[in-house]
């Protein structure tokens, strides 16, 4: 798996980040969204980070000899139940936060770990496929805040459809076929 192929599944997983930040954009007035966008998108590039690193790990001391044979299957595995979830949350609601949820930490911290989920299972595929752990987690970290900034740029309170939705769809879309490159090539 090449450091592409790496961050454009990063970009996916992360589009789920961007949902979360570009609704809870359009439930914020202007003034608020400026500080709490830095919040919000610093809690998600470390738990992302964090469980990221720890699904890499875990595959590392658990199942590094146990899965040599089938590390393409995994990730494969790994990548399509991936984009199989983002396809169905572009259909429901996405957690966000309004003005009253401001200054709840706990709630971030809950969001934060719901989406770090997602880097936890791609940890554990980027490992089986004998790939280093340190370029990619600084990757994580910068798309991961990007995408969180980017949201909350795109949203608004005058919005009346989520664009980011969509984006949602076709990034479910392009990890499945990268699950089905992984077998297939």
């Amino acid at each position: 798996m090449g450091i592409i192929t790496v961050i454009i599944i990063f970009i996916c997983i992360c589009v789920d980040n961007m949902v979360c930040a570009n609704m809870s954009a359009m439930k914020m007035p202007a003034e608020s969204k400026s500080v709490f966008s830095i919040k919000m998108a610093l809690f998600f590039a470390g738990f992302n980070a964090l469980f990221f690193g720890l699904g890499y790990l875990i595959s590392i001391v658990f199942f590094r000899d146990w899965v040599y044979l089938a590390h393409n299957w995994v990730a494969f595995a790994f990548l399509l139940l991936l984009g199989i979830k983002f396809m169905l949350e572009s259909i429901e609601k996405s957690p966000s936060f309004s003005t009253v949820d401001e200054n709840n930490t706990r709630k971030l911290i809950k969001v934060s770990a719901l989406m770090g989920l997602n880097s936890f299972l791609v940890g554990y595929a980027v490992e089986t496929m004998d790939t280093s752990c340190f370029p990619q987690l600084v990757f994580l970290l910068i798309v991961s805040f990007g995408m969180t900034l980017l949201g909350f740029h795109l949203g608004n309170k005058n919005s009346k459809t989520i664009a980011s939705k969509k984006v949602e769809l076709v990034a479910g879309i392009i990890l499945i076929v990268m699950a089905l490159r992984l077998i297939i090539v």
